[in-house]
C-alpha cells in the first residue's frame, strides 16, 4: 500500500508543469534581431564601408596651397642690405585626373557595400540554417526517447508473461536489442543537438540554451527561372563586386593615360632687395613635366590586361552561378514533390499508428515482428519528414543568396 501511495505521488508530481524549467522562448525573428545586434562581422564591414566613403571625400578634395618667406642680406658695390620675399605657389590636377580620382573611390565603395550585403546574406542564412538544424535535431531525440519509452513497456509486457517459451525469449532479445539500439542512436541525437546549439549560440551569445520557435514548412511558391536568373545577374552581391571591380579598373586606365601629364602647379612671389639702390620684384610662372621620356604605356597596358582578366572572370562567374541556380531550382522542385508526400502533418498520425500497434499486440492480435518493423517503418517515415525539411531550408536559402533576397520568411509557406 505504501509503494502505491509512493508511486500515485510520483506520477502526480511528474505530470505538474513545472513552470520553473520553463525557459525562455524566442521566434524566427527574434532570434535573426539578436544575431544581428551581436554581429561583429557585419558591423566591421560597415566600418571598411565609412572607411571607403571618407577617403571618397578625400580624393575630392584640392592640395593644398604653399606659401614661402625667404629673408637674407645681399651685398652689392660696397654696400648692403637686406632681401625679403613672400611666394605662394599652388598644384592642380591635370583636367580630368580629379574627377577619375573620385571615380575610382566610388568603385571601392561600391564594391565594399556588395562585399557586405553578401556578409550579411551569408550570416543571416547561416543562422536561419542552424535554427532548423536544431529544431530539428531536438525534434529527432524527442522521438527516439518516445521509441525507446514504447518499447521499454513491450519489454516488460514480454517479462510479465507466465509461461516462457523459447519463441518468448527470443522476442525479448529482439526487443532488447532494439532497445540497445535506440540508445546508441539517442546518444547521437543528443550529441548533435548540443552541437547544433553551440553554433547557433555562436551568434546569439546567451549564457544558457532557450527555446526557439520557429514554423515548419510545406510545399514552397511557384519560382519562375527566368524571372530568377535575371535577378541573379543583376542583385548577386558576388557579381556586383566583379562589376565594381571592372569598372574600377576601367577608370585607372583613363588615369594611367593621364599619369603621363604632370599636375599644374601656378606659382607667384613678391619681395623687395635694398643692397643697394631698393628695388621691388614681382614672379609669376607656372611649370609642368614634358612627357618626353616616360609616357606610362606600360602602365596602361597592364591595367588594360587586368581589365581582360576581370571580364573574363566575371563570365565565369555569370556560368557558375548560373549553374548553381539552375541546380537549385531542379532541386527545389523535387524537395516540393517530397514534401506533398512526407508532409509534416504526417507527424500525428505516426503516434496514432504506434498507439494503434501497441494495443493490438497487447491483445495478442498481431506478432512482435510485425510490431517491431511498424515502429520502424514509421521512424524511417518520421526521419524522412524532418530530413526533408532541412533539404527544403538549404535549398531555399541558396535560391535566395543567389537573387539577394534576404525574405526568407516571405519566400515560405508554412505549416
Amino acid at each position: 500500500m505504501f509503494l502505491l501511495k509512493n508511486a500515485i505521488v510520483l506520477a502526480f508530481l511528474f505530470a505538474l508543469p513545472i513552470h520553473s524549467q520553463v525557459t525562455k522562448s524566442l521566434s524566427l525573428k527574434e532570434v535573426l534581431d539578436l544575431a544581428d545586434s551581436k554581429a561583429d562581422l557585419i558591423l566591421a564591414g560597415q566600418a571598411k564601408v565609412e572607411e571607403a566613403e571618407k577617403l571618397k571625400q578625400k580624393a575630392g578634395k584640392y592640395k593644398n596651397p604653399n606659401v614661402s618667406l625667404d629673408y637674407g642680406r645681399r651685398r652689392a658695390s660696397n654696400e648692403a642690405g637686406p632681401e625679403y620675399s613672400v611666394g605662394l605657389s599652388q598644384d592642380f590636377y591635370y583636367p580630368g585626373k580629379r574627377d577619375l580620382r573620385i571615380k575610382i573611390a566610388e568603385a571601392t565603395e561600391k564594391n565594399l557595400l556588395a562585399e557586405l550585403e553578401q556578409s550579411r546574406l551569408e550570416y543571416r542564412f547561416s543562422v536561419i540554417k542552424l535554427v532548423y538544424s536544431y529544431l530539428i535535431a531536438l525534434e529527432k531525440a524527442s522521438h527516439i526517447q518516445d521509441r525507446i519509452k514504447r518499447v521499454s513497456q513491450i519489454e516488460s509486457f514480454i517479462e510479465k508473461k507466465v509461461f516462457v517459451s523459447p519463441e518468448t525469449k527470443v522476442e525479448l532479445y529482439l526487443v532488447q536489442n532494439r532497445i540497445l539500439s535506440l540508445q546508441k542512436h539517442l546518444i547521437v541525437l543528443e550529441q548533435n543537438k548540443q552541437v547544433n546549439w553551440e553554433n547557433l549560440n555562436f551568434f546569439l551569445g546567451l549564457d544558457s540554451e532557450v527555446s526557439v520557435v520557429s514554423p515548419w514548412l510545406q510545399r514552397g511558391k511557384p519560382l519562375q527561372k527566368k524571372e530568377l536568373i535575371a535577378e541573379m545577374i543583376e542583385k548577386n552581391p558576388i557579381l556586383k563586386q566583379s562589376h565594381t571591380k571592372i569598372q574600377q579598373s576601367k577608370e585607372e586606365v583613363e588615369l594611367a593615360k593621364l599619369d603621363k601629364y604632370s599636375d599644374i602647379k601656378l606659382q607667384g612671389s613678391i619681395g623687395e632687395d635694398k643692397s643697394g639702390v631698393a628695388n621691388r620684384f614681382f614672379d609669376l610662372g607656372v611649370s609642368f613635366a614634358i612627357p618626353s621620356l616616360d609616357t606610362n604605356e606600360d602602365v596602361v597596358k597592364s591595367i588594360q590586361s587586368r581589365v581582360a582578366s576581370e571580364n573574363y572572370l566575371l563570365n565565369h562567374q555569370i556560368r557558375i552561378l548560373t549553374t548553381r541556380l539552375n541546380a537549385s531550382l531542379i532541386e527545389y522542385e523535387s524537395i516540393n514533390r517530397s514534401l506533398d508526400k512526407f508532409s509534416i502533418s504526417l507527424v500525428p498520425s505516426i503516434e496514432q499508428k504506434l498507439s494503434y500497434a501497441d494495443i493490438e499486440f497487447r491483445k495478442g492480435r498481431i506478432s512482435l515482428i510485425n510490431y517491431l518493423e511498424l515502429e520502424m517503418q514509421l521512424h524511417e517515415t518520421h526521419e524522412a519528414i524532418y530530413d526533408y525539411q532541412m533539404q527544403f531550408v538549404e535549398n531555399i536559402t541558396e535560391i535566395l543568396f543567389l537573387t539577394n533576397n534576404p525574405n526568407f520568411q516571405e519566400a515560405i509557406n508554412v505549416n
